[in-house]
């Protein structure tokens, strides 16, 4: 196991602690991706997808570059870590009921409609999107 795979682990271990493993529809985490970069994106999702796996309420909401992780075709590489790709793993977390939303500012930018996205993403607007960032009791994490 390289240096990077450790760290990842070591992180989840870590965050997995920080958010009591109670389930508790209180506790909410807003995860932002804006970074194309594959490792940090990766990173962010592989979180919450562990997050909504411990109980904590868990929203992706994805803007700028990470956009291009969300689109339903295309090839993309699988993450260390987990062995699946960053939208395999956006399905997952919707599949558990956490919520993977698209800035729509972004995608309007980026000309991606709702028909190129992987089914259950989102694309939102400002009041949603408000919603979101700003709900009651939740801790966000940029990546």
């Amino acid at each position: 196991m390289n240096n990077i795979n450790k760290f990842i682990g070591v992180m989840f271990i870590t965050m997995l602690m920080a958010f009591n493993l109670q389930a508790d529809e209180s506790k909410r985490l807003l995860i932002s991706l804006s970074s194309g970069d594959f490792k940090s994106s990766g990173s962010g999702v592989a979180i919450a997808n562990a997050m909504q796996d411990a109980g904590v309420k868990t929203v992706v909401f994805i803007n700028s570059n990470s956009v291009k992780y969300a689109l339903k075709n295309g090839k993309q590489e699988k993450f260390g870590p987990t062995n699946s790709t960053i939208k395999d793993m956006l399905s997952s977390l919707v599949k558990k009921g956490g919520a993977v939303v698209i800035c729509g500012m972004n995608a309007k930018f980026q000309e991606v409609q709702a028909k190129d996205v992987v089914k259950g993403v989102k694309i939102i607007g400002g009041s949603q999107a408000y919603g979101a960032l700003f709900a009651p009791n939740t801790q966000t994490l940029s990546f």
